[in-house]
């Protein structure tokens, strides 16, 4: 058995007994149901309320969002915030959980790829961020009135598929990026209302260009072809921050090892 066949059987491992672990407990299911639907819907009331039903300040968001669609606008905004969330904070969680189980030590032992352990975990929520979508989208639809196109939805399977990369590539490094994707990369309001050298930082971040083309292609009819640049940007932005994260990572590793760190907080 070749070592990558060997990693991706270990990484397989790691996937089915965080979904064994996550079925023993079907209560925190419910909570799939209940958030995604409050706190969006929440802040779409909200904005309703303020704006009242005078046509210019529907004009005037779509002319710094891209949409006259405030539902689906922070929908699908707050539908990349429990995906970032989850991805971000997923693998720092991993190694987490199995320090306070004891595991952790024995795991760097084996002669297994530290992504394994590092990315397998947070790789099994994956179906439970599937389930949350599904449920914001019917949401969305039977609330709001506000109905994603099929051929949209496939268009944005792409785009996740380019993002998800560069999503994992982030997620070493999350303490010092999770706030500036929050506020820089259009997740809760149009990276235009940022002053000018915050937007130059958002467009370095690929999370700007993966919630522009979702809302793109889910809210403004927008192909493939159209957010093909944006597309090659991601994967080279990826490129790069994956080396860096790559680089953080084994630098906190070989910190943690000197000083007996690796099985404390």
């Amino acid at each position: 058995m070749t070592l990558f066949a060997a990693d991706l059987r270990a990484f397989v491992a790691a996937v089915r007994k965080e979904l064994r672990t996550v079925r023993r407990y079907p209560t925190q299911w419910l909570g799939l149901i209940f958030w995604p639907v409050l706190l969006p819907a929440s802040y779409v009331l909200m904005g309703q309320a303020f704006s009242g039903s005078d046509p210019r300040s529907i004009a005037a968001f779509a002319a710094r969002s891209g949409t006259a669609e405030v539902a689906g606008f922070v929908f699908v905004g707050f539908a990349m915030y429990m995906w970032l969330s989850t991805i971000l904070w997923g693998p720092g969680t991993a190694l987490r959980t199995e320090q306070m189980r004891g595991s952790l030590e024995a795991i760097f032992l084996t002669p297994t790829s530290r992504l394994v352990a590092l990315f397998g975990p947070p790789a099994a929520a994956l179906p439970t961020l599937v389930i949350t979508f599904v449920v914001m989208g019917v949401a969305m639809w039977l609330l709001f009135g506000v109905a994603l196109p099929l051929d949209g939805v496939l268009r944005s399977l792409v785009v996740v598929a380019f993002a998800l990369p560069s999503l994992y590539a982030i997620s070493p490094i999350v303490p010092l990026v999770r706030g500036v994707l929050v506020l820089a990369c259009g997740i809760t309001f149009p990276v235009l209302m940022l002053p000018g050298w915050a937007q130059a930082v958002a467009s370095v971040l690929p999370p700007t260009y993966v919630v522009q083309d979702i809302r793109g292609v889910l809210l403004g009819g927008l192909g493939l072809s159209d957010i093909a640049l944006d597309l090659l940007i991601t994967t080279g932005l990826t490129a790069l921050l994956a080396a860096f994260a790559i680089l953080t990572f084994r630098f906190l590793e070989r910190s943690a090892r000197r000083n007996g760190m690796l099985g404390r907080y």
